[in-house]
């Protein structure tokens, strides 16, 4: 059998995002036979639960994160696993860290979103989003780019199937909000503020808070205050959320592909430096509003772009198409096969 080792990390700083879509990797390498193991030095313990109960094992490492000391262990644990790969998976992994797992006897995953280093050393790498390059990373031999790879979990991959196109051209009557599994500049409370100062009644609007989120004591606050509004606890199937959405507003990391294989507009936040190219990439395709950085949102401001988005049923559908244009949904399992099926039965990039 094969074994996959995946690192990464979840917090209320770094957010449960490097996390959550390894989980949806790891699912889909489950489905064609793999064991895969999730190496953790920060995750909150109802994320290593929800990950457990999904069939895959967690190992817990006393290291800090990005450290020559989680090199080591991690290094080892891939050893002690018989890995044939390690997967890696979040920011402070800079190349340092690639080269000190070099020799293992096993071949190195990265998964990144803005060629942020140096160089990298690895044997594939795969970014997910719209604006990859393959010039960013000359020298990795394979390349997984672009919004074909996402990875989203078997529950969207399921529903899309066989499933008919919404139309979002229509008055927006029901919002979802979700900032993500952290949300650490609280960007939740700005936007249940932009609501509330809505020239017009808001729409039906459902908050997700995440489980790594310190604000929830203030988001309750800010909820209460706008009409028609509930607050949810983290849940473990998006999709109905997103099946019943006529607009969303989000943070711009992985959510933003599973909302673009719903189809669903979105008002995205910029939470991390990461998000940046992304958001800005998307808002020129058609597929996203950006409303900027979390720590210069103003609810003046923020009602509004929401307010003249809301009111633009022509550009909320074109917004519809353009996500659905960009994810099909197979992305996990493209990656999977990249990772358990020979080099050349495969297009590298």
């Amino acid at each position: 059998m094969n074994t996959i080792l995946i690192r990464a990390d979840a917090s209320a700083t770094h957010g449960t995002g490097h996390v959550m879509r390894c989980l949806a990797l790891a699912l889909a390498l489950r489905e064609r036979g793999a064991r895969v193991v999730l190496a953790v030095a920060e995750c909150p313990e109802s994320l290593v639960e929800r990950v457990q109960s999904s069939g895959v094992g967690v190992e817990r490492l006393a290291v800090e994160v990005g450290s020559p000391e989680d090199a080591a262990a991690t290094r080892a644990l891939a050893g002690v696993s018989s890995a044939g790969w390690l997967v890696l998976d979040g920011y402070r992994f800079g190349l340092d860290f690639h080269r000190a797992l070099g020799g293992g006897g096993f071949q190195l995953a990265v998964i990144d979103d803005f060629a942020h280093l140096d160089g990298y050393e690895a044997d594939l790498l795969l970014n997910q989003n719209s604006q990859a390059r393959a010039e960013d990373y000359p020298e990795v031999p394979r390349l997984l780019l672009g919004p074909s790879h996402a990875l989203l979990r078997s529950e969207f991959v399921e529903t899309l199937r066989g499933r008919a196109a919404r139309s979002f051209g229509g008055p927006v009557r029901r919002l979802l909000v979700t900032m993500g599994g952290a949300d650490p500049g609280n960007a939740t409370t700005t936007i249940l503020e932009a609501l509330s100062a809505l020239g017009s009644e808001p729409p039906e609007t459902r908050v997700l808070v995440g489980a790594a989120n310190p604000h929830r004591a203030a988001v309750d606050a800010a909820a209460s205050g706008v009409r028609g509004c509930r607050v949810l606890d983290p849940v473990r199937d998006m999709v109905p959320l997103l099946e019943w959405a006529d607009l969303a507003v989000c943070a711009g990391g992985s959510t933003l592909w599973e909302m673009a294989a719903f189809g669903v507009p979105v008002a995205s936040v910029i939470l991390a430096e990461n998000q940046q190219p992304l958001v800005a990439d998307l808002q020129q395709r058609g597929m996203v509003a950006d409303l900027g950085w979390d720590r210069d949102l103003a609810p003046e401001r923020c009602s509004r772009d929401l307010g003249a988005l809301m009111a633009d049923g022509a550009r909320r559908q074109r917004m519809s198409e353009v996500g659905c244009g960009l994810v099909d949904g197979a992305g996990a399992e493209r990656v999977a096969r990249a990772l358990l099926e020979p080099p050349g039965s495969l297009d590298p990039r």
